[in-house]
């Protein structure tokens, strides 16, 4: 009797544990398991009906290898260093809006954040160009003996600031994922590079050339040719580059349109009716240029501090030429009725005569002074 008791209670131990490992199988069939991207922990699939806390593969980042005798905690510091604003932008609002409410409230119209960035843009850009005129006479860079910052002051300085806000709009550097001008990387570094580079160039002779139609066509040699098609070809990498960003972000359509209007209103009517007048200063291409790389990515900030550079040189190196050179003096000096003109009005006659430019095709500026042929 006994012996069979103890028989019953081993079937059933027995059925017991078979129960439970068909139940383990059970449930070990429905769960699968995945690998957190970047060296997480596995964890359930969705079909477990478990909540699964994942961050997407973008937002982790992937560590980058670190230099022999560099640990990964240095590499962050240091590009933590590198891309940290010298001037927060949300302390300085905050003791600009404490200075200046009243009546106890904080509520003032002052245009946050986009003020504040738009304000140390301005500052540094207008610092950078009170550096670098200094700079090149020192360094004995080709310069402008005659332009002074006292010049800068009284006929430039409210017409740099409004291409700095056309800048500051239009490369987009009121976003959010734009370093401040202040920061090292990108801004610091490659500003710094814009703003000696065309100077330092200019120490090879077959560089020293403009780009003009009269220029192109009378005075560059076949080395410059050379130069212009290298840099061609990485200026159509870095555009295509640039499409690709924005169209992955569906922003292309309207950074086409963006760009034409640009076109049509800084380069179009120049081009179409000054003719050969029409001079493309340093300053200016890499001003038009710059704001156009307005992508989030570092390379294309990095050609847009390079570019910003290249404006505060030629600024501060030979002032902001007008792009239509003399003719726009011409014009300026005739409609005001300046004195020193009065050598364009001939005997018993109160207009004018009409100004003519150096013709490209002819290659005529050095003998247009030297007969009549320069006025009609």
């Amino acid at each position: 009797m006994l012996a069979k008791q103890k028989g019953k209670e081993q079937q059933h131990e027995l059925l017991s544990r078979e129960n439970i490992k068909m139940g383990s199988n059970s449930t070990s069939k429905n769960i699968t398991y995945k690998a957190v991207p970047q060296g997480g922990s596995v964890i359930p699939d969705e079909s477990t009906g478990a909540k699964i806390d994942q961050g997407r593969d973008e937002e982790r980042g992937v560590p980058c290898p670190a230099p022999p005798g560099w640990s990964l905690c240095n590499i962050r510091i240091f590009a933590r260093i590198a891309t940290l604003n010298l001037i927060d932008d949300e302390e300085l609002l905050h003791i600009y809006r404490r200075a200046c409410r009243a009546g106890g409230s904080s509520r003032i119209d002052d245009g946050g954040l986009v003020a504040v960035k738009l304000v140390k843009f301005w500052t540094f850009t207008i610092i950078g160009v009170s550096l670098v005129h200094p700079l090149a006479r020192w360094m004995g860079w080709e310069i402008d003996d005659n332009y002074t910052l006292r010049d800068f002051i009284q006929y430039d300085f409210h017409v740099v600031l409004l291409d700095l806000l056309f800048f500051f709009m239009v490369g987009r550097l009121y976003d959010t994922s734009c370093r401040g001008i202040d920061s090292i990387f990108p801004w610091g570094v490659f500003i710094s590079l814009g703003a000696v580079y065309p100077s330092i160039i200019n120490d090879f002779e077959f560089l020293r050339h403009s780009v003009s139609m009269y220029d192109i066509h009378c005075g560059w040699p076949p080395l410059l040719f050379v130069y212009a098609f290298c840099l061609l070809v990485l200026s159509i990498t870095f555009i295509v580059a640039l499409i690709r960003s924005h169209h992955r972000r569906l922003v292309l359509r309207s950074r086409i349109v963006e760009a034409t209007t640009l076109f049509c209103l800084f380069i179009l009517p120049y081009a179409a009716l000054a003719g050969d007048s029409f001079h493309v200063h340093h300053w200016f291409m890499m001003w038009w240029l710059g704001m156009q790389s307005n992508s989030p990515e570092w390379w294309a900030r990095s050609f847009q501090a390079f570019a910003l550079g290249s404006y505060i040189n030629g600024i501060a190196v030979y002032g902001r030429d007008p792009i239509l050179e003399c003719k726009h003096a011409f014009y300026t000096s005739t409609n005001q009725g300046c004195a020193f003109m009065q050598c364009y009005v001939g005997e018993n006659e109160t207009e004018y005569k009409e100004f003519i430019a150096a013709d490209w095709r002819l290659c005529n500026a050095e003998t247009l002074g030297q007969n009549e042929s320069f006025v009609t």
